[in-house]
């Protein structure tokens, strides 16, 4: 009998991390020994350059453990028929374990189809421009890269095995964005927490652990890129890929009330309405809805000015015109009217308006 009223992942379970998570040079050469715990019949998913970089090793060491596995070519959005791609090919394999290899879409996708298979996921990320190899969350958009919704669900990834050499290898705008995203947690959940009057454990803790996150990457993140930018694995690039990765998906999961998104997760999924934001990585629209932000919480200009000056030495210029989107009167529209009402917009512990997210925006766009 099928069950047909399920808990809400959101709110019925926390989640913390996932079971097993490795950061080691090599990794995938053991890659089979990890997986043969959770699965013998493995469908792996990514696009073709994250193969590329990945399944020579990852490929040979399942072979070593006689695991079986078939393979899929992920290409596009983190969409509904890209879900269904995954779960037809890892039903008609009966597979028991599927492996998310990539970047966040790619690993996004394979998370959405073995959540709703309810199977168990693992991740390979070969960039770390997001959270999503060790989240219980997942973010799905329509074809043409509009947001739709969010996806939670009830279990981090079982098997996160990270090689940083592959990400050392990879282009430093992905660390970049990655440290962008990481960031919001600090940002969103200060602002979040300032409107709970008593806060949870959970909270409390998620918001110290963003605190050390944003003090390591103040320390650590400059140094961090550019030994990615010469493709050098060093000590910083290593800690600031754990905190990009691991740390967050931490915070993000006990921060159900306040680390799960607030007002630049807000603008970002706004700006999905706009064709020209959507090839571009999803840090920097959040690096660039952080600043909106600050405005909409009427911060002072020097703390503002500090902040953009970071942002500015990881590369990120946030504004519109820096960002390469149009500036014109109808994209601000356009970011307002679809953010104003966002889930996440509406965490902020002031009521935003459209007017209030435009003016904003055209006080990011002054600055340039």
């Amino acid at each position: 009998m099928t069950k047909e009223n399920r808990l809400d992942p959101q709110t019925a379970y926390l989640q913390a991390a996932p079971a097993q998570y490795i950061n080691e040079k090599g990794i995938l050469k053991k890659a089979g020994t990890y997986v043969s715990e959770w699965g013998g019949r493995v469908l792996i998913s990514g696009g073709v350059r994250a193969l590329n970089a990945a399944e020579k090793d990852l490929i040979a060491s399942l072979d070593e453990n006689n695991i079986y596995w078939e393979k899929n070519i992920f290409k596009g959005e983190v969409s509904q028929s890209n879900i269904n791609i995954i779960k037809e090919k890892a039903k008609k394999m009966k597979a028991n374990l599927i492996i998310g290899v990539g970047g966040g879409k790619a690993i996004d996708t394979a998370k959405a189809a073995a959540e709703d298979m309810r199977l168990p996921v693992a991740a390979v990320p070969t960039i770390a421009a997001t959270c999503a190899a060790g989240s219980a969350f997942a973010v799905v958009y329509t074809e043409d890269g509009q947001f739709e919704k969010d996806y939670f669900m009830t279990q981090n990834p079982r098997l996160v095995m990270v090689d940083p050499q592959i990400i050392a290898e990879a282009p430093a705008k992905y660390l970049k964005s990655g440290i962008l995203d990481s960031l919001a947690k600090w940002y969103e959940g200060k602002a979040v927490e300032s409107g709970i009057a008593n806060p949870s454990l959970e909270t409390v803790v998620a918001m110290n652990l963003a605190e050390i996150l944003y003090n390591k990457m103040r320390e650590e993140a400059i140094i961090a890129v550019e030994q990615c930018e010469n493709n050098e694995l060093g000590d910083e690039l290593k800690e600031i890929i754990d905190l990009n990765i691991y740390l967050t998906t931490i915070i993000q999961s006990l921060g159900q009330n306040t680390s799960r998104g607030a007002a630049a997760h807000g603008i970002h999924n706004g700006m999905t309405s706009i064709e020209e934001s959507h090839d571009l990585l999803h840090g920097l629209k959040v690096g660039y809805g952080i600043i909106v932000q600050l405005y909409l919480e009427d911060k002072a200009e020097e703390y503002i000015d500090d902040v953009i000056k970071f942002f500015n030495e990881l590369g990120l210029e946030p504004s519109f015109k820096g960002l390469g989107i149009p500036f014109t009167e109808d994209n601000f529209k356009k970011t307002a009217a679809k953010s104003v009402n966002d889930t996440v917009m509406l965490k902020m512990p002031i009521e935003v308006t459209e007017e209030m997210i435009i003016e904003a925006m055209k006080k990011v766009e002054s600055r340039v």
